[in-house]
């Protein structure tokens, strides 16, 4: 995506890459590949003072692998996850990455992690670089149910979380977990997707203002 430069050369609006993940075992359907899609839309990134870079990640372990390569493409100044937790009943501001996968977590291909510590050299958790309180009571302002998370499990989301937390550099960094939608086979699936998509509207909004 292309940032429009201000009169000093300088780009208008922080970048922020915003990604989702694709269908997994017990999800086929993953409304964060339609919430992602529906905020690059231009218009919304314009009203929300960011130009986004949007991305969905296959479902699997081996598309970790990509993270640094998508980093260094798109130089984002803000990343923003965002994962489906099928038995979630609100959605979940994840203050933590944790240096741990299950080995019983199967992808969307049928593969299992290589390792269940994901780095062997480094601590067991890292803390989100986002405001995630904040983040947290502008989305209860809406009336949608909210948490501050501080496990984000041991699944695809939390190692996406933890090596991007790595890479970070600085740079604000976190991760949410939506509920699932009522068009998802989930037996809790009571959430509407317009509500998921206001939810991250205003995520982005305090990031957008903090910077």
């Amino acid at each position: 995506m292309v940032r429009f430069p201000s009169p000093s050369g300088r780009p208008s609006r922080p970048r922020l890459l915003l990604t989702g993940f694709g269908p997994f075992p017990g999800a086929p359907r993953n409304p964060t590949t339609e919430v992602v899609a529906r905020l690059a839309e231009r218009r919304v990134g314009e009203r929300l003072g960011v130009d986004i870079v949007p991305h969905v990640f296959s479902t699997t372990w081996e598309a970790l692998d990509d993270l640094a390569r998508l980093l260094a493409e798109t130089r984002p100044d803000i990343v923003l996850h965002l994962g489906l937790k099928r038995r979630a009943t609100a959605n979940a501001v994840e203050a933590f990455g944790r240096n741990r996968v299950s080995m019983a977590a199967v992808d969307a291909e049928g593969r299992r992690p290589r390792a269940a510590v994901l780095d062997a050299d480094a601590p067991p958790r890292l803390a989100s670089t986002l405001p995630v309180r904040r983040i947290a009571a502008r989305i209860a302002g809406l009336g949608l149910p909210v948490e501050v998370s501080t496990d984000a499990g041991r699944y695809l989301c939390n190692g996406l979380l933890w090596r991007s937390l790595r890479l970070a550099g600085g740079r604000p960094t976190g991760f949410l977990h939506l509920p699932p939608t009522r068009d998802t086979s989930a037996p809790n699936g009571s959430f509407s997707l317009f509500g998921l998509i206001h939810a991250i509207e205003v995520t982005i909004e305090v990031i957008a203002e903090r910077r």
